[in-house]
């Protein structure tokens, strides 16, 4: 996702199940993800789009205080991904 500018991107932080389905899907935002890109030092890019990020339990609090509207299921294994929302 080289060369593609963050306004055409969109984000979503993913709780998935034990059957793996999304069970609780959150949206962000540029801003909600320049406030957590650094709770991820092993990132592969600076705002997060190009992979998918596992998000570990020792991590919600960080992210909670950094957005205060996430919220997090104890039952789910939690993802944030990227995407393109117009090219």
């Amino acid at each position: 996702m080289k060369d593609i500018s963050t306004e055409t991107l969109g984000w979503n932080l993913i709780g998935w199940d034990s059957h793996e389905q999304a069970a609780h899907v959150t949206g962000l935002n540029r801003v909600e993800i320049l406030e957590i890109r650094d709770l991820f030092p092993a990132r592969e890019d600076d705002f997060l789009e190009t992979a998918v990020y596992e998000v570990p339990p020792a991590l919600y609090q960080a992210m909670r205080t950094a957005i205060p509207h996430l919220d997090f299921r104890e039952e789910l294994e939690y993802q944030i991904s990227g995407f393109v929302l117009s090219v």
